[in-house]
């Protein structure tokens, strides 16, 4: 199985102020933000489950790419921030990935994708919009 998830948001915001939020990270291996260097994250929903990244690209602010690994899937991300006119930014998030589930029950892997891709975006923009209300 080999697939494409694409999700993008619009926040009145500049790259650089996205990015500060975006890459907001814990690393385990490496200096942060470094390629080769990795991050462990737990995913709660729609099923719990622990994925190791390496980072595979870095330009602050202009594009990252990381290479995950969880329940039998790899999952190639790549995360895009254009700017556009008035201070504005379009961060787009794509996942390319391959591999069966090894999850202990069944899953529907691209809706589990997509449901990480809007979230970790729609919580972006949600923590920059809090930041902003407390500045």
């Amino acid at each position: 199985m080999e697939s494409r998830v694409e999700y993008s948001v619009t926040a009145h915001a500049t790259p650089a102020q996205l990015w500060d939020v975006y890459s907001e990270a814990t690393f385990f291996v490496g200096e942060p933000w470094h390629e080769g260097s990795r991050i462990r994250y737990v995913i709660e929903r729609p099923l719990r489950a622990t994925v190791s990244a390496v980072v595979t690209l870095c330009e602050p602010a202009v594009k990252v790419g990381l290479l995950n690994h969880a329940l039998g899937i790899t999952a190639q991300q790549q995360v895009i921030f254009t700017p556009l006119k008035h201070d504005s930014t379009r961060v787009t998030i794509i996942m390319d990935f391959v591999g069966q589930s090894t999850a202990p029950i069944p899953v529907d892997v691209r809706a589990t994708i997509e449901f990480f891709c809007k979230d970790a975006l729609d919580t972006m923009v949600a923590r920059w919009k809090e930041k902003q209300k407390s500045a």
